[in-house]
């Protein structure tokens, strides 16, 4: 999907770095900067394209701010696991246990499946992330 946002006046530059940051960080896309067109006549964009735009952005932020608090959990639990793999001994046993999912074994698990597990509800299925 293709948007156009226009922009003008004299912090024409000014608010055109304001958004570009705005969608490198929030939706981790470029925004492509365009000369205006030669004829100079205001164009307006779709009405229903601009309010989908409008009523995406928010869940996108939300997508945005989850991965990375996903991101930032994953690099905790991959310094514990190194940490236990170094102090764990062969016949030590560590296991993560919780609802109806079956045991995890943190000294061979991988980082992903830590997190999965972490992120289920008690009773063994996914917790929605919209709710607390």
């Amino acid at each position: 999907m293709s948007i156009t946002i226009t922009i003008a006046g004299p912090n024409a530059p000014a608010l055109a770095a304001e958004v570009e940051a705005f969608l490198a960080d929030a939706l981790a896309t470029r925004a492509e900067r365009l000369p205006p067109p030669d004829d100079q006549t205001i164009q307006r964009g779709d009405p229903l394209a601009v309010a989908a735009l409008v009523l995406a952005i928010p869940s996108a932020i939300t997508a945005t701010l989850d991965l990375a608090a996903r991101a930032r959990l994953a690099e905790r639990i991959d310094r514990l696991l190194e940490r236990v793999r170094g102090t764990a001994a062969p016949a030590d046993s560590l296991r993560l246990t919780g609802g109806a999912a079956p045991e995890l074994d943190l000294i061979t698990a991988q980082r992903d499946a830590v997190l999965d597990r972490l992120e289920q509800a008690p009773d063994g299925t996914a917790k929605d992330p919209t709710k607390g």
